[in-house]
Parts: C-alpha cells; sequence; structure tokens
C-alpha cells in the first residue's frame, strides 16, 4: 500500500482492497516501487487483465489484476466496515482457487462474452474473499466480519443494516435477537467494538455521505430524512460529529457531478 504498509507477497497469495487506495509494486526492497495504475498502461501481456513486471534479464511475475466497482451509495456502508487490506496466503485460498482459475482462462481466452462472464465471477471472488479472511482469524479477532457469524448479532446487524433510518431502541433490537436488553449491549460491543447506538450513528452518516455524492439526491434536507433526521439543523450536527466534517463539504463535488 502507498506510503502506508508494505505487504511481501509470494506466489499464489491474494490481496483484497476493498477502500480503493492507491498501491504500487515492486520486485525487491531496494528497487523504486511502481505504482500499478502505470504498470497495467504500459503491461507486458496482451490481456488488459494480466500485468508481468520484473528488472530486465530476470524472471517476470506474472500477476492477475482486476477493480470492482458498484453504485457508491449501495456498498459504501458495507465497504466501511471491512479490513483496508484483505492479505491471504496460498494455503489459505482453496475456496478461491477454482474461481480463479476461471478467471484466468476467460483472461486468456478473451471474446465477446469475456467481460461479462469476469464481472459475475469478480463478485464472487469478492465474497469468498471474505470469508477465507474470516476464517483465518483467531476467535475475538474478526470484529464485525465475525459477528456475522453470531445467529443473534447478526440478526441485529441485518435489521439495523436494512433499515438505517428506523428509529431502534435496545428493547426492540434485544427482542429481535431473542436476548435481554443486557446480553445484547454486552455482546454486540464485545463482536463489534462499538455499542449498539454508536454503530447505528456512524452507519448511518456512511449512509449519509454515500447519498450526498448522488446527483439525484441534491436537496441536504432529503438526505437528512433518509438517514432518519427530522430536520436538516440535527443531521448536520450529527454529521459532523461523527464524521469530522460538516455535510456541506460534499456539495461542491455534488454541483460538479449533476452539472457536467
Amino acid at each position: 500500500m502507498h506510503g502506508e504498509q508494505s505487504l511481501a507477497l509470494a506466489t499464489g497469495d491474494f490481496v483484497l482492497i476493498p477502500s480503493g487506495a492507491a498501491h504500487e509494486v515492486t520486485d525487491e526492497r531496494d528497487t523504486p516501487a511502481t505504482p500499478v495504475g502505470e504498470l497495467l498502461a504500459s503491461r507486458q501481456s496482451a490481456s488488459p487483465w494480466l500485468m508481468g513486471f520484473g528488472k530486465s534479464g530476470g524472471a517476470v511475475t506474472e500477476m492477475i489484476c482486476a477493480g470492482f466497482a458498484c453504485a457508491a451509495q449501495a456498498v459504501d456502508p458495507l465497504l466501511a466496515f471491512l479490513p483496508r487490506v484483505i492479505h491471504l496466503r496460498k494455503c489459505d485460498t482453496a475456496s478461491l482457487e477454482p474461481i480463479l482459475v476461471l478467471a484466468e482462462r476467460e483472461m486468456r481466452a478473451g471474446g465477446a462474452a469475456a467481460d461479462a462472464v469476469l464481472a459475475r465471477l469478480a463478485e464472487i471472488v469478492v465474497v469468498e474473499a471474505v470469508r477465507a479472511y474470516v476464517k483465518t482469524l483467531a476467535p475475538g479477532e474478526a470484529g464485525w466480519l465475525g459477528a456475522l457469524h453470531d445467529p443473534q448479532i447478526s440478526r441485529v446487524l441485518l435489521a439495523i443494516h436494512q433499515e438505517p433510518a428506523r428509529r431502534f431502541t435496545l428493547a426492540g433490537l434485544a427482542n429481535l435477537a431473542s436476548m435481554s436488553r443486557t446480553s445484547l449491549a454486552t455482546r454486540f460491543r464485545a463482536l463489534v467494538g462499538t455499542s449498539v447506538h454508536a454503530y447505528i450513528a456512524r452507519l448511518r452518516m456512511i449512509t449519509a455521505a454515500a447519498l450526498l455524492e448522488d446527483p439525484t439526491r441534491p436537496k441536504l434536507a432529503r438526505v437528512a430524512a433518509e438517514v432518519g433526521y427530522g430536520s436538516e439543523a440535527a443531521f448536520s450536527r450529527a454529521f459532523q460529529r461523527e464524521m469530522g466534517y460538516a455535510p456541506t463539504k460534499l456539495r461542491p463535488r455534488l454541483t460538479t457531478k449533476a452539472a457536467s
């Protein structure tokens, strides 16, 4: 990861960057790193999905690279709770191997249907990578992802994500999970790492940030209503408190998109 984290990759390793953060690669630690975008632009392979690099005269490392794009307002709230980087060693990618083998075959073959097939495979790869990652974590380390494996807490998380604007109460959620309020509050914090109400507040603001970038929802009051606030002022205060900046900071980008 550019400027933040270095990963030593071996043959068969898999890396998923849910945040889409900029990243670069190098063949050795003493070789200047190159942004992946530049390598893709000057790739040695004829396939748009395959990338090779290495020192002149040395062995060529070939990587299968792909991006995954989707509607921000639909997915950002989920991506925000995933790890910044998911790194799987070859020994942990058994469930991914058949999918990646098929993907590589489609990449090399090309043709009219290849892009459609690869788009569907990309969705499956993301899901399987997250599943495989959770299995590598020790009990108690999985955080939000691990909470999805708890039948009672996952029921609560599903309800919150389906209706983030709903006025949830701890009693109502505890009833949904067939737990006492104290048990729900304790287990939720232990698994997710925060309280139920703090989680709901965070999810609402992440959802709001994505909605503010959607040109079909240009009015702040409408976004406020969609995440459960009755007034623009109350929403703006909550957004500032949770995100650290005012929601109006996203407005210039919204205006540009709507005018283009």
